[in-house]
């Protein structure tokens, strides 16, 4: 006769299965979420593991998405076993670095192009150094636009942050959500206007150059794309 397994066993399962990076991600920004949503964006197959292992639980299916991929109905929500798992696990690392008044002469461009101010361009080499093995996701956060992947397509703009116009914490906080980044460890290379700006998402962010001078941010950026320059000073 066939038998169910037992519930000790699959309490066993949730708790010792193997975890990708996007489970984990998916997680931890569901533990941090008003409702416990999955990010809409993590892949199917994915959340299907982790339905299996009791981590979350589906949703009934909407009649119809709201338009926009972070505005994407969720399909998951997180379960008690779920929240359980995500306090064990290591949240994903994140680095955020600034836009850049300095930017190409063309109207549209991929956020890796776009931004050629040297503030950005030594910043975006600090946090590529710092990542190099993976541990972490880069990220320009950008006055406008909000969080932008590398890939991710903007329009030519001209805009500080803190300025009128600014991307409000409420978008900040939905792009953070649907990246799968809202229960990050937060670290940002960028003045204060854009650290005051991602702390109303990550109210615990890191903030290695806060009361620096323009001179030690550049210092500190060097310090890691050019280890040989100097040892020590640089510490994440």
């Amino acid at each position: 006769m066939n038998q169910s397994p037992p519930a000790d066993s699959s309490r066993c399962a949730a708790e010792v299965a193997s975890l990708s990076t996007p489970q984990r991600a998916g997680l931890h920004a569901a533990a941090v979420h008003a409702q416990g949503h999955v990010p809409p964006s993590l892949p199917g197959a994915e959340a299907h593991r982790l339905t299996e292992l009791g981590l979350v639980e589906a949703l009934a299916e909407s009649s119809s998405d709201r338009a926009g991929p972070v505005t994407r109905a969720p399909r998951y929500r997180i379960t008690g076993a779920g929240r359980t798992r995500a306090r064990r696990e290591e949240p994903p690392r994140v680095l955020l670095v600034p836009c850049s008044a300095g930017k190409l002469d063309v109207p549209v461009a991929p956020a890796a192009e776009m931004y050629v101010g040297p503030y950005h361009v030594a910043a975006r080499k600090a946090a590529t150094a710092a990542s190099a093995d993976g541990s972490a996701l880069v990220l320009t956060l950008s006055a406008k636009f909000g969080l932008l992947r590398d890939e991710d397509r903007i329009l030519h703009y001209d805009l500080r942050a803190g300025q009128s116009g600014t991307v409000s914490p409420q978008v900040l906080a939905r792009q953070a959500h649907f990246l799968g980044v809202s229960g990050a460890r937060v670290t940002v290379f960028a003045g204060k206007a854009y650290a005051d700006l991602a702390r109303t998402v990550w109210p615990a962010l890191e903030h290695p150059l806060a009361g620096r001078g323009i001179g030690e941010h550049l210092a500190f950026f060097a310090d890691l794309y050019r280890p040989s320059r100097t040892r020590g000073r640089a510490r994440l």
